[in-house]
């Protein structure tokens, strides 16, 4: 081995000891002009920066930096950021006294430590509050936060509530001028409906009719308008004719419709009994009874009594239900007795009734004496 060859084995070991030594160097200057100043640390108060520090003191490698030597000064700083947190966050009591938020291991302890037994409505309540946070805390679901839906909506709720307890002058004088309600927001149109009700027993619909009362009202409702402009006025919704077949909350107005058209004290509650679907047929107008027509049973087929309510008359009502009687007795002789001087004459001979013969007195027992109505009557007979 020549002389020049030996010298150079022997220098590379103190060659990569010294460049190790420089290495290391450098990178503890490196270490130290990126460490926060001792002033800036001590001026603050936020613990990132606290935590910040601690981290850059451990992972030096010197071993003069403990962690009590590290952390003994930070001590006092997290305290006081603490209580700030604390004194933001809880608020005091009604006596003064400071609150906080419990810790997830006080609230976990809290549940854990807590005996099972008898304790109050209140105590079970706070106990289900913990473990319900507890275990959304283990599905990773955050609860509401109340201040944090208070920051972002605290403004807008406040608001509003000022408006709904405290209305302008402007709604109170609104309120104060009301004196009629809509019938379609009234109390009577959710009993009643606005639309009319499908009757039991339904046999048809007339939308196209309008009676003579009809009529009437409706001259009365357009002058009161004219006459009361200022007011505000229901508004009157339309309804059709129906027919359909007797029922027992029908009575009493058909009681008084008969009294009215014929005498007092007809009573045709039996009617119920022998087959109403087939043997009785009414005409109402939305909850008015304005017409009725009755058989006495489906095997003999007579018409006892055929009525219209005066004022909806000429209408083409009585045709209507002495046509559905005919259509709901198919097959069947008809037969009934009436007035000599009644109109309802025309009425039958339109339908083929056919006079079979004529009763003198028929109807003297029970007409008033002040009646205009005959007492002879005209037996009719409908032949199949």
């Amino acid at each position: 081995m020549s002389p020049s060859e030996e010298s150079y084995d022997s220098d590379e070991p103190f060659k990569l000891t010294h460049r190790r030594q420089r290495n290391s160097t450098m990178a503890k200057r490196r270490k130290l002009s990126q460490r926060p100043r001792q002033s800036d640390l001590e001026s603050t108060n936020e613990p990132n920066m606290l935590l910040d520090r601690f981290f850059h003191e451990t992972t030096d490698d010197s071993p003069e930096h403990g962690f009590e030597d590290v952390f003994e000064h930070l001590v006092s700083n997290y305290a006081e950021v603490r209580d700030d947190l604390h004194e933001k966050d809880g608020g005091k009591d009604e006596q003064g006294v400071q609150l906080r938020k419990l810790t997830l291991f006080e609230s976990s302890r809290i549940v854990d430590s807590f005996p099972q037994g008898n304790a109050t409505y209140a105590t079970h309540f706070f106990l289900r509050k913990l473990k319900l946070g507890k275990e959304q805390r283990r599905v990773n679901t955050s609860p509401a936060d109340p201040l944090l839906i208070e920051s972002l909506t605290g403004d807008t709720i406040s608001s509003a509530q000022e408006q709904k307890d405290f209305p302008g002058p402007k709604v109170l004088e609104a309120l104060e001028e009301i004196q009629t309600t809509a019938y379609e927001v009234s109390f009577a149109s959710r009993l009643q409906g606005t639309l009319p009700s499908r009757t039991p027993g339904l046999l048809s619909i007339n939308w196209e009719t309008e009676t003579p009362w009809m009529a009437l009202m409706n001259d009365v409702r357009q002058h009161y308008r004219l006459a009361h402009p200022e007011q505000t006025h229901a508004a009157e919704t339309s309804a059709p004719i129906e027919y359909c077949s007797l029922r027992a909350c029908y009575l009493d107005q058909v009681h008084e419709l008969l009294a009215r058209c014929f005498w007092e004290g007809i009573d045709v509650s039996d009617s119920l009994d022998y087959w109403p679907e087939r043997c009785t047929v009414v005409a109402m107008y939305k909850r008015l009874v304005i017409g009725i027509a009755i058989i006495s049973s489906p095997r003999e087929t007579y018409i006892t009594f055929l009525a219209v309510k005066p004022g909806w008359d000429n209408a083409q009502i009585a045709t209507t239900m002495l046509y559905h009687l005919i259509q709901l007795n198919p097959h069947k002789d008809i037969t009934l007795h009436v007035s000599a001087n009644n109109p309802a004459l025309l009425l039958y001979n339109r339908f083929g009734f056919k006079a079979e013969e004529f009763i003198v007195g028929f109807y003297e027992a029970y007409l008033d004496p002040q009646s205009h109505s005959s007492t002879n009557a005209f037996r009719l007979r409908l032949r199949h």
